[in-house]
């Protein structure tokens, strides 16, 4: 018989606390390589890696109807678990698990850790992919042409944000302390731009912001923002006080085709940002050069 549960909200890490049976390193490590997959094909194939590594899952199968996604790993069996993925109030889809036999208590939850510490690069992905369906960010495109009375065409942009220093602020505290700062940095983001808006977090130091309908010289005006709101953000570190800047490259799908595009160039402005200093902001053009 098919075993349905609901899956409690727990937090990607062990810092909330909610985790069974995860020291706080595996947790750790374990939201760091699920955070950075963006797409979800990828977090699940990843996802039922672990799974695979950690408990005797055979097989798994995610469904998000909103999006019309089915993905299936591995092989179906006999003893299945289901859950209903729920993130702060969201719904993330059904994850269903394929057991040969029977699983204990603490083997069950064993995968429910797992899964766990993946909703948060889960909703990314989601938001990720509905936006690029909603604006067909991923579709073949000419380059938009100015409209006459206005000085750019909306299109869609694309930010990429890395806080400033990140080695040194690594390496003077601990992987927990540097990843709740990350976490600080995303919130502080999310809560201060559009509901339209998708932030999300690609690897250790660097969120993305994909920004639908906007031309290039409002994403500036954004890029300016969340410069000021880095600036406000403050994470008690002992008595260390701390103001954190961030570098930040901006493109917009003007000059590409692809999607793929569109972040190599966010990614090559990023890069010049960084190489000008600290608290840059790089707009990508033919020739890259600082705004």
């Amino acid at each position: 018989m098919a075993k349905q549960q609901h899956l409690p909200h727990r937090k990607q890490s062990s810092m909330s606390g909610t985790l069974v049976y995860f020291d706080d390193r595996t947790a750790l490590n374990l939201s760091q390589v699920f955070s950075q997959e963006t797409e979800l094909a990828s977090l699940m194939k990843v996802v039922f890696t672990q799974l695979q590594a950690m408990s005797e899952v055979r097989g798994m199968s995610y469904r998000f109807e909103p999006l019309d996604t089915e993905i299936l790993c591995g092989t179906s069996d006999r003893h299945t678990a289901e859950y209903n993925l729920n993130f702060k109030e969201t719904n993330l889809g059904t994850l269903t698990l394929f057991f040969a036999r029977r699983q204990t208590d603490q083997q069950v939850r064993t995968c429910e850790d797992i899964i766990a510490l993946m909703f948060t690069a889960l909703r990314n992905a989601i938001l990720l992919q509905q936006a690029h369906n909603q604006a067909d960010f991923g579709n073949v495109r000419t380059p938009l042409a100015r409209q006459s009375g206005t000085s750019q065409a909306k299109t869609d942009a694309l930010l990429l944000v890395a806080l400033d220093d990140y080695e040194i602020i690594t390496s003077r505290h601990d992987d927990e302390w540097a990843q709740l700062l990350m976490v600080g940095v995303h919130e502080q983001i999310r809560n201060g731009l559009r509901n339209a808006d998708c932030v999300y977090h690609i690897d250790d130091n660097m969120i993305a912001v994909l920004l639908p309908n906007t031309t290039l010289s409002q994403a500036q005006e954004v890029a300016k923002k969340i410069r000021l709101l880095i600036a406000s953000l403050h994470l008690r570190s002992n008595d260390l006080q701390q103001q954190f800047t961030v570098c930040m490259g901006v493109a917009d799908a003007s000059l590409a085709i692809t999607a793929d595009q569109v972040m190599n160039q966010a990614r090559k402005a990023l890069d010049a940002a960084q190489a000008d200093g600290s608290n840059q902001i790089v707009v990508f053009s033919e020739r890259p050069a600082e705004h």
